[in-house]
């Protein structure tokens, strides 16, 4: 059973159809960066999933129970945290979890302590949350949200302001808990650049629609695999390359074959006096498999 399992669902605001058909899910141990455009329907949809707005049609399933007719079930094991962390910023980061921890049964000091150490805010919890940078005060939302050891984190646009340390942090921090605590994780971002070194899954929307969802490996690969080879030469090169390979410049080729067919090819290229001095698989960034799969512009 997957933790997070989005079906079909549809949202108007009047006669407008923001959220159209959407659908993916999300199973223990993975990040699913869900992305695209400003604009695109991601917080409308993450409202959707934490039952702060209403469906029109569909189904939003978080461990099994609907989000629309067993709500407290089913919002029972997620954290979240949605635009930007809620703290109270005349008090200590301690006292801010524990007033949130209060709010649910059995939160324990040795969970908040627990949380603390998680997050690595020991040094500075007991100061005052208006002395924190804002990656300390994202980090704090975040150990807000899994004071009550949720399975699941939805986490929208948590990298906004932050410097690069905050988003190293930030990243190191959900790769170990997707790893060591198995939870599911849902960020949005419009920002490829940061998603693409941690992410596990993707979920690409546009004007309300889900152009692809992929793993981030097969995303990057896109639907051919392609090889760049560095030679001494390229002269008399073209009697050996498929339809769609390329001579790039006096130097370099480029080619679109199957793994398993890269060791014929070399042999080849050998056999015909090339030397060979570099064979690279080229991987698209996120931003160019989006702009390939989506067109148009990643920040409108």
């Amino acid at each position: 059973m997957s933790l997070l399992e989005v079906k079909k669902i549809n949202k108007f605001f009047g006669k407008k159809h923001v959220i159209k058909d959407v659908s993916f899910k999300i199973d223990e141990g993975e990040i699913l960066g869900f992305i695209g455009p400003n604009g695109a329907g991601k917080t409308t949809t993450i409202k959707v999933i934490l039952g702060l707005q209403s469906l029109n049609s569909g189904e939003v399933l978080i461990n099994g129970y609907s989000i629309s007719k067993d709500f407290e079930k089913a919002i029972l094991k997620v954290g979240a945290i949605v635009e930007s962390p809620d703290l109270y910023m005349y008090l200590s980061g301690r006292k801010n979890l524990e007033m949130i921890g209060a709010m649910y049964k059995g939160v324990s000091k040795e969970r908040i302590d627990e949380i603390i150490k998680m997050v690595g805010l020991e040094k500075r919890i007991d100061d005052k949350v208006s002395k924190y940078s804002l990656g300390m005060r994202q980090r704090l939302g975040i150990a807000a949200a899994l004071v009550h050891k949720p399975n699941l984190l939805i986490l929208d646009e948590p990298t906004n302001g932050l410097d690069p340390e905050g988003i190293k942090e930030l990243r190191d921090l959900l790769k170990r808990l997707a790893k060591t605590e198995k939870m599911g994780i849902l960020i949005s971002s419009h920002n490829l650049l940061e998603l693409e070194s941690f992410v596990t899954d993707v979920c690409l929307i546009k004007n309300g629609e889900v152009v692809v969802t992929s793993s981030i490996k097969d995303m990057r690969r896109g639907d051919r695999t392609v090889y760049i080879i560095r030679l001494d030469k390229t002269d008399g090169i073209q009697e050996l390359l498929n339809k769609g390979d390329e001579v790039l410049d006096n130097k370099f080729i480029k080619i679109y074959r199957d793994e398993k067919d890269i060791p014929e090819f070399i042999e080849l290229l050998v056999k015909k006096k090339y030397k060979i001095y570099e064979v690279r698989e080229n991987i698209m960034t996120l931003e160019e498999a989006f702009l390939k799969k989506a067109g148009g512009n990643i920040i409108d």
